[in-house]
């Protein structure tokens, strides 16, 4: 398979991501974003198909410009717009719509040019005349956050439960029933809405459940670790925190100290807001309530971690590919990384050999490849989700899961040549990094059941495409064998049920 083949099949599968996303998120007004990765996969098949000498530039003209271009300008955007720097932002935005221009990204480009205006009422009056030629989902948002603006939480929280409105307000309407004091309502809802709260609005979630909650740390570690907010906005949610965690006058400071910004930002007219209003102590907590809060306390300190560590290779991840790598430097010095004769000499698994003692061929095929791009395929999947397991679980038991998974897979490839397959040759890490594909499969499933988040779904859905990615171009590699894939894949699945995590992902 050359490089073209999988520069489509690789493009295509990161299409067919966001297509699967889509459809588990039940998003509304993305059907142009569906149709441009429809596109992409359908160029891409027609690609591979009549003209597979050029269908990786093909699939690379469609996908860069009208997916991947505004995929990378919306996440700016998204960043620049919780640090508070709303012009760039909203930059960001008209140039996805230039991209993309489509009725919805030009919407959002406007939305982007209002929120970046410094005078309220500009602002509400440039908002209320994009509500007017809005579609009524979009008109929907546009009048809730008119709404928040002004403060007027009871009419926004209205709005936000209507039936039609309720997933895509989620967000306003969890920060609506704290702020009318409604503390235990919110702590219910967050529970029941957490399979069909949008992926972008989890972490605003997770925000207004601590900050009513009355947790600061963790809204601190979620504002400047995960959401990366501005300092006035972190200082905000910290003070309400504070607040509702009985801790009133660091946060009557704090509100005081904002109310005073010569800018009118949303920080300093929530501040002064908050200083308005009543601060009679609320009841406490429910057990329920309290055990909701700790939950997302404890996933904030998880994903905090997970964010922390980057892209870092852990040990015995950055072992196995060190090991793979010196393996495939032998293979090119001693013949060629496709020679036959070459692959056998280092230990490639060829089955009168091992039925004539040479055992220890079971092991040692995993750590070659046949040809360049087997060996870099692998080794990027197997940086991927090594780390991912490893971090999770640790070193000793990724050590385990990958020679377990190399046995098990080595032996199932054995025993089908003996059945009838005939004795071929069998080289590569594929059974091994399909153990580890399944245990983080089983990690997901676990985390899914456990908290039945669209974070957890969004994650399973990677993987699988993942998965899809490794099985589509392994498979087509000569000396790769799909029953070394799926056993492998089966006991690190099997495994990963049982195994015992190192960081506990929420609770």
């Amino acid at each position: 398979m050359n490089f073209q083949t999988i520069l489509a099949l690789n493009l295509m599968a990161l299409s067919a991501l966001a297509l699967a996303l889509g459809l588990i998120q039940r998003r509304e007004g993305t059907r142009s974003i569906a149709l441009v990765n429809a596109l992409v996969l359908a160029v891409g098949a027609y690609g591979l198909w009549r003209a597979p000498q050029e269908a990786g530039w093909l699939v690379a003209l469609v996908f860069l410009p009208l997916v991947a271009t505004p995929m990378a300008l919306g996440a700016l955007q998204s960043r620049y717009t919780r640090a508070g720097r709303l012009e760039t932002a909203a930059r960001c935005a008209d140039l996805a719509a230039f991209f993309h221009p489509t009725a919805g990204m030009r919407l959002a480009a406007a939305y982007a040019r209002a929120a970046a205006i410094d005078d309220p009422r500009e602002r509400a009056r440039a908002f209320a005349a994009l509500a007017a030629d809005a579609p009524p989902e979009q008109a929907a948002a546009i009048e809730t956050r008119l709404l928040a603006e002004r403060g007027d939480w009871e009419k926004a929280l209205a709005l936000a439960q209507n039936p039609e409105n309720a997933r895509q307000l989620a967000g306003y309407r969890f920060r609506a029933l704290g702020e009318t004091g409604r503390i235990e309502e919110l702590m219910r809802d967050y529970a029941r809405s957490a399979d069909s709260t949008p992926l972008e609005q989890t972490a605003f979630s997770w925000l207004f459940v601590l900050a009513f909650g009355g947790r600061p740390r963790a809204v601190e570690e979620l504002a400047t670790k995960i959401m990366h907010f501005d300092p006035d906005t972190t200082a905000y949610w910290i003070a309400v925190a504070e607040r509702h965690a009985g801790v009133a006058e660091p946060a009557r400071a704090t509100f005081e100290r904002l109310a005073l910004s010569l800018k009118e930002t949303p920080s300093a007219i929530a501040a002064r807001r908050q200083l308005a209003i009543d601060w009679t102590p609320h009841a406490p907590l429910s057990p329920r309530a309290q055990e909701i809060v700790e939950g997302v306390a404890a996933r904030v300190a998880s994903e905090s971690a997970r964010q922390a560590r980057g892209w870092r290779l852990p040990a015995a991840t950055l072992v196995f590919i060190l090991v793979n790598s010196v393996m495939f430097v032998a293979e090119v010095a001693m013949g060629g990384s496709q020679d036959v004769s070459t692959l056998i000499r280092l230990g490639a698994l060829w089955a009168p050999l091992v039925f004539s003692g040479e055992t220890w061929r079971i092991l040692t095929a995993s750590f070659l490849h046949y040809g360049p791009l087997h060996f870099g395929l692998n080794m990027m999947m197997l940086a991927l989700i090594g780390r991912e397991i490893e971090y999770e679980t640790g070193a000793l038991r990724t050590l385990a899961l990958y020679f377990g998974a190399t046995l098990v897979s080595s032996l199932v490839v054995l025993a089908v040549m003996i059945i009838g397959a005939g004795y071929g040759l069998y080289v590569g890490a594929s059974g091994a990094i399909f153990g580890l594909f399944g245990a983080v499969a089983a990690l997901r499933i676990r985390d899914w059941l456990k908290h039945r988040a669209s974070l957890d779904a969004f994650r399973a859905t990677t993987l699988g495409v993942a998965m899809l990615v490794q099985i589509g171009a392994d498979f087509l590699l000569p000396m790769s064998s799909l029953s070394a894939h799926l056993s492998g894949f089966g006991f690190g699945l099997l495994m990963g049920f049982f195994i015992r995590q190192k960081r506990t992902l929420g609770a």
